[in-house]
């Protein structure tokens, strides 16, 4: 049996498809969960909805009351984010004086009508928007916009 010399091309050229065939089930992910959050008729301005997304992660759904950019609904004035603070990872609370979600934790605070924008406190990204789809008198998440939703590496299940 002959012995074919290991030389450093061959060994990148191995490495290299290698590492192809360890990152192609990484390459291939699902597409985005699809998740009922509430009835339109229950949907409040200002009265944020609680919901689960992508998988068991805390979310709110809030109506402003007026058009926002990428807002869905009758008026475009719902949004959705993740519920975890950027920071640190802790449930963030509707505040419905402000019109703010607010970190109990460490105190940052952001505005759902400035596509969940950090606004002060430690945190120096915003909070996850979450696409929302109306399908008749539902509405849905149906993906999330901007960010990582804070403890996960991707946002698909």
């Amino acid at each position: 049996m002959q012995h074919s010399k290991l030389t450093r091309r061959r060994f990148m050229l191995a490495g290299g498809a290698a590492m192809g065939v360890l990152a192609a089930p990484a390459a291939i992910q699902a597409a985005p969960v699809r998740k009922r959050v509430a009835a339109l008729a229950n949907i409040r301005v200002g009265e944020p909805v609680a919901f689960t997304y992508p998988d068991d992660e805390p979310a709110f759904l809030v109506d402003l009351g007026r058009p926002q950019l990428g807002g869905a609904g009758p008026k475009r004035s719902l949004v959705a984010y993740s519920a975890l603070c950027q920071h640190m990872g802790c449930p963030v609370n509707f505040d419905a004086r402000t019109g703010h979600f607010v970190c109990p934790c460490h105190a940052s605070r952001f505005d759902p009508a400035r596509n969940g924008d950090a606004l002060e406190g430690p945190s120096t990204r915003g909070l996850p928007r979450i696409h929302l789809r109306v399908d008749g008198d539902a509405v849905y998440a149906v993906g999330v916009a901007d960010g990582l939703v804070y403890g996960r590496a991707c946002n698909h299940t």
